[in-house]
């Protein structure tokens, strides 16, 4: 077996440094000095001849807030044109950041902050193994602990890795790719039940099931049956806070804003009070009462944990009166009506937050309880669906780390037919 610091490797695998690997490892400021660049170079906001590539573009999915140069800049910045599939990697900040190039259908050209790569091996299989936990642990190898973690082209040009024949590149990568392919299917499935999820919400909160007769109100048409009324003569927010040292209290569990997932309604892993090392004062909140995160409304964090605990004073514990399904309730508070009102209403303060009065203020819709209970199950169901789609996604997350481990260090060979043609 060959080895190198952090794996080994089958003997017939070959040893090479990421510059032997790579044929091309450029960057923006390849192309000139600070002077020269600032001097040719001008970023817009608004479209012009060529897109500038960054990190930021790569984690929005390249879906907005492009920027842009001319045709003089791009041309200026020739050592760092981009083509489709050419593969990118954060040097500065987001280390370990590795995507591909999309086709944009027009120019293309590098940012700061990134290096642009180019191999003469197999491109997927290197794209691969660069952002397998193993590539990535060899980028960290190289980044200094600064305050702003960076690595230079010098220290990633001597980097180590051993490859197999193009041939087995080519079989290894199929395989990884399939499961990516798997997994973005997923994804989008999910992208896909979401958006049914806030359209049901939308139309079941506002419009109810098979109403035919609607009245005007304050916050618009709704169904005649349908009582509209204030926060407050609905609801209660507790008062009152308990000591999260003493008994019972320091054993009960523990949920801050940072327990809740944004927008899902999810309660994410919390631990007790005494486990945390809480000191300050907490609400007490019972398996009847919803959680509203009051600090960033636009985050629409709400969760109905349905057990005893503690809660952060920045979330409110809310009690309903017997003509308002808690459940229901949840939903209220997560739908778009509410968030943009809270999100309205907040912002007079540095951090945003919303007090008691304006919450007093929301006026809520009350369907009957059976209603209730139908719009209840129905959002839930595709909840449901959405968790399941999630699991699968998870699992599939698992597999492809696994491949990677097996197949990126030869500890699982694939067949190869060394008569196939291997495309880059």
């Amino acid at each position: 077996m060959n080895r190198d610091v952090f794996e080994e490797y089958p003997i017939d695998w070959k040893r090479y440094s990421y510059n032997e690997v790579f044929s091309t490892i450029t960057d923006y400021v390849a192309n000139g000095s600070f002077a020269t660049l600032k001097e040719n170079v001008t970023y817009k906001n608004e479209k012009d001849y060529a897109v500038v590539i960054r990190v930021k573009d790569y984690t929005s999915n390249f879906k907005k807030d492009f920027i842009y140069v001319d045709e003089h800049a791009y041309n200026f910045l020739k050592k760092s044109k981009l083509e489709p599939n050419d593969i990118i990697i954060s040097n500065v900040g987001a280390i370990g950041t590795v995507f591909k190039v999309p086709d944009l259908k027009q120019p293309m050209t590098l940012g700061p902050n990134s290096i642009l790569v180019k191999t003469n091996h197999h491109n997927e299989f290197i794209y691969q193994l660069l952002k397998s936990p193993l590539g990535q642990k060899k980028l960290l190898s190289i980044t200094s602990t600064t305050a702003q973690p960076k690595f230079n082209k010098t220290d990633f040009k001597s980097i180590i890795c051993y490859l197999p024949t193009l041939s087995e590149q080519q079989k290894i990568a199929a395989i990884l790719t399939s499961v990516d392919e798997a997994i973005e299917k997923s994804e989008q499935i999910i992208e896909q039940t979401e958006t049914v999820k806030k359209g049901l919400m939308q139309q079941l909160l506002t419009k109810g099931i098979g109403h035919q007769n609607y009245k005007q109100t304050l916050i618009g048409d709704v169904p005649e049956e349908w009582e509209v009324v204030k926060f407050k003569d609905i609801c209660r927010i507790v008062n009152g806070q308990v000591d999260p040292k003493k008994s019972p209290y320091s054993e009960m569990l523990h949920i801050g804003n940072a327990n809740i997932e944004k927008f899902t309604g999810r309660l994410l892993a919390c631990k007790s009070a005494k486990e945390e090392g809480q000191i300050s004062g907490k609400y007490l909140f019972d398996e009847n009462h919803i959680l509203y995160g009051k600090i960033n409304p636009h985050f629409g964090k709400v969760a109905f944990p349905k057990f005893k605990g503690l809660c952060s004073a920045d979330i409110y514990p809310i009690e309903t009166d017997k003509r308002l399904l808690p459940s229901f309730l949840k939903y209220l508070l997560m739908s778009s009506r509410f968030i943009s009102y809270t999100t309205s209403v907040s912002g007079r303060t540095g951090i945003p937050k919303v007090n008691r009065t304006d919450l007093d203020a929301f006026l809520i819709v009350v369907p009957t309880l059976e209603e209730q209970n139908k719009i209840v199950d129905i959002i839930e169901s595709v909840e449901t669906r959405i968790n399941y789609d999630e699991e699968k996604l998870s699992e599939l997350y698992k597999i492809k780390q696994g491949l990677m481990q097996q197949l990126l260090t030869g500890k699982v060979r694939v067949q190869i037919n060394e008569d196939e043609e291997v495309p880059s």
